[in-house]
């Protein structure tokens, strides 16, 4: 339990920190481009809660997922491949969807897609390097 809790700490803030980057750095200027798809800045500080409250949902559950489906093999290649599940899950799913959605360029989108599938794989590396089942010593 401890190192769930521990990989669900360290992966909230991967989100964070990840999230901010692409979206806030990497995307600024697509987003001032786009602005008018997209609520006011006051209107969505207000709401900056709702989006913390989401992002901890998805990495709580993301862990336990992971804690369910984890296997007596190398964790790198789990990482990866739990990461890309993920992304093609959540972030694939998601970013066509508002595509279909929104009133947004498809490079927005592909950008979406790229740039969250790679948080995604960083995240799934974070929560196997912590949730690495105990080695038998024979």
């Amino acid at each position: 339990m401890k190192k769930a809790i521990v990989a669900m700490v360290a992966g909230f803030l991967v989100q964070i920190v990840g999230l901010l980057l692409i979206h806030s750095v990497w995307l600024k200027r697509d987003y001032v481009n786009t602005a008018v798809a997209w609520r006011p800045l006051s209107a969505r500080q207000a709401r900056i809660w709702a989006m913390m409250l989401g992002i901890l949902i998805y990495v709580v559950a993301a862990v336990l997922i992971y804690l369910r489906g984890v296997e007596s093999k190398p964790w790198v290649g789990q990482g990866i491949r739990f990461g890309i599940l993920l992304a093609l899950v959540v972030v694939v799913y998601g970013s066509l969807s508002g595509w279909v959605i929104l009133p947004i360029p498809h490079t927005l989108v592909v950008k979406w897609i790229i740039g969250e599938s790679l948080l995604s794989v960083v995240f799934g590396l974070v929560v196997a390097a912590i949730c690495q089942p105990k080695r038998v010593v024979a």
